[in-house]
């Protein structure tokens, strides 16, 4: 039985992979062929180490057509988000009980779904305040839906179980630091450790894990994990650090000069209760003073 869930895990594993390559090489052609164009929602987000925009441009261009269909066919922007946290709780499940190719799959089309969220908002023109905070607090939720299921998982190792938090609450930290500097009106789009990121760092490290257990099927807990060790130990050292850094930058960030105090009947109105004031002290000194 055990057999039998890691070739599922290993399965859905190699499935991704090849579903990425075929996006990345789709992408290619047709930038070769039409030229290459960079969508608006991606201009802020920085390129992932060593690979560039160009896997998220290439699946970002494989999900539109998906999300104006959506839009087409009347499906809402709030139906996919709630569709994205129903998912991603799925995928949490996977992970606390050591899934992590199909805990991979499932998250992986989570996220998709919250991409396509934007994708129909934007296409049928319901975008609204109501649906920001509900895209942004599903965020949080799916952040520790995803990381939640791996401490679940890793609960009997009290080493992996804290660096499994520190990620959650760097994770968390990140989101904090960029709401305050958005608050602020400050630049924040160069940060690391952005939300698109960690999701991208936590998924390919969890992918990588059915290739792990397959050469080391009897290693230590810590050693199958690898990857989602290092992925887990990147989120929360960067992001802890980022976040301090950026709330740091928040507060140096001046506050904005008071207005001047009118003048002119409000400003009589003080001089007169000044020259009253004025008047009564010598009164009051003498009772003090018989």
């Amino acid at each position: 039985m055990a057999d039998e869930s890691g070739n599922i895990d290993l399965a859905a594993s190699v499935a991704l992979y090849g579903i990425l390559a075929s996006a990345v090489l789709a992408f290619a052609i047709a930038s070769f062929a039409w030229g290459r164009r960079g969508h608006e929602r991606l201009v802020r987000e920085r390129g992932l180490p060593l690979l560039g925009k160009v896997p998220m441009e290439a699946v970002y261009a494989a999900i539109l057509p998906v999300g104006r269909g959506l839009a087409r066919i009347g499906v809402s922007a709030n139906a996919v988000s709630l569709a994205s946290l129903a998912i991603a709780g799925s995928a949490g499940v996977l992970f606390a009980m050591g899934h992590f190719g199909a805990g991979t799959a499932a998250a992986v089309v989570a996220t998709l779904a919250d991409a396509l969220d934007g994708i129909v908002a934007r296409e049928s023109r319901t975008s609204n305040r109501f649906g920001q905070v509900l895209d942004t607090t599903i965020d949080r939720y799916v952040d520790a839906l995803l990381i939640g299921g791996i401490a679940v998982f890793v609960r009997s190792s009290v080493p992996l179980l804290c660096l499994t938090l520190g990620a959650l609450v760097g994770a968390f930290m990140v989101s904090y630091a960029s709401s305050v500097l958005r608050e602020l009106k400050a630049d924040d789009s160069r940060a690391p450790m952005r939300r698109i990121h960690r999701v991208v760092y936590l998924l390919l490290a969890a992918s990588l894990v059915p290739f792990v257990e397959l050469a080391f099927p009897v290693a230590p807990l810590a050693l199958r994990l690898a990857p989602v060790v290092v992925a887990l130990g990147a989120i929360a050292i960067v992001g802890n650090v980022s976040a301090i850094v950026r709330l740091l930058q928040a507060a140096r960030i001046p506050e904005p000069a008071s207005p001047p105090v009118p003048t002119g009947a409000l400003g009589q109105k003080s001089s007169a209760i000044d020259h009253a004031s004025t008047r009564i002290d010598p009164v009051v000194t003498r009772e003090r003073h018989p």
